[in-house]
């Protein structure tokens, strides 16, 4: 589908996931870079998107103004802070058919629709930071006013940018927590590595490389082989070894719970941020 045959994509904020969402499709020859436009309130951002060939309005109005061509999505990549100002804006702008698409962490389907025409199409991501090079995960759920070709529209964005799944909206607290969060629970054991590379005496740039190097290829190699995480681990421990003598460490100071706790947190505050 050429879902942007004539038609504009507009995307509200110009930071960094938005114009990572531009630049996947853009790259993926999913749509041109004259049919996408932006608003951005930051001088430096505008020059920057202006610069790299995307056309770019400091508001709303403006956009829609000056877009002779009917708008087929708005892309909400503001803050959840900024949501309901941009809808308000938004709201007498629009067409009922046109699909909103928000990343707004946090910001239910149920919150956006209070601030739009009835019956507006809507759908809601879960988008994470690797997107910002095109290997992210983004989950994604619908209103019922979508329709298929909308809904195939919203996943062709976002696999421009990774891979996608469909959820129910009730599972997005504990997606937040999972994916959402996850990169930087990530970057949190790497940070942790390196340091203990470095405590018992590697140099910071050895330490860096052999813990990227080592995070990279086991997430290939999961990709790549028929292994469990668990059956994976299983071969690299060997008994009385070195790796069971670490993770026997692990083990007894309940990494386990100690992970499952962080995560339930995760989930907790989401829950508390969407309401």
């Amino acid at each position: 589908m050429n879902m942007a045959k004539k038609n504009k994509l507009l995307i509200i904020g110009g930071g960094n996931m938005g114009y990572a969402i531009a630049n996947g499709m853009s790259s993926h020859k999913n749509v041109k870079k004259s049919e996408i436009i932006f608003t951005e309130s930051k001088p430096e951002r505008i020059r920057f998107l202006t610069k790299n060939d995307y056309k770019t309005f400091s508001n709303i109005e403006a956009a829609l103004k000056n877009n002779k061509q009917k708008t087929y999505a708005v892309l909400l990549a503001v803050k959840p802070n900024d949501i309901r100002e941009v809808l308000k804006e938004l709201k007498s702008h629009i067409l009922r058919d046109t699909i909103i698409i928000s990343i707004a962490a946090g910001i239910k389907i149920k919150k956006l629709s209070a601030c739009l025409p009835a019956n507006q199409p809507i759908a809601r991501i879960m988008p994470n930071t690797p997107c910002q090079i095109g290997k992210g995960m983004s989950v994604i759920t619908f209103n019922k006013n979508v329709s298929k070709s909308q809904k195939s529209t919203v996943i062709k964005i976002f696999k421009s940018v990774g891979k996608t799944t469909i959820l129910p909206e009730a599972n997005f607290d504990l997606v937040t927590a999972i994916s959402g969060s996850g990169p930087a629970y990530f970057c949190y054991l790497i940070e942790l590595l390196i340091k203990s590379g470095e405590k018992l005496g590697l140099n910071k740039k050895i330490s860096e490389e052999l813990v990227l190097e080592t995070a990279l290829g086991t997430i290939y190699l999961l990709n790549n082989c028929a292994l469990s995480p668990e059956a994976l681990r299983a071969t690299v421990t060997s008994p009385n070894g070195t790796t069971e003598a670490a993770l026997k460490v692990f083990q007894k100071r309940n990494w386990n719970n100690i992970i499952y706790e962080g995560v339930k947190a995760a989930k907790n505050r989401a829950a508390q941020l969407s309401k």
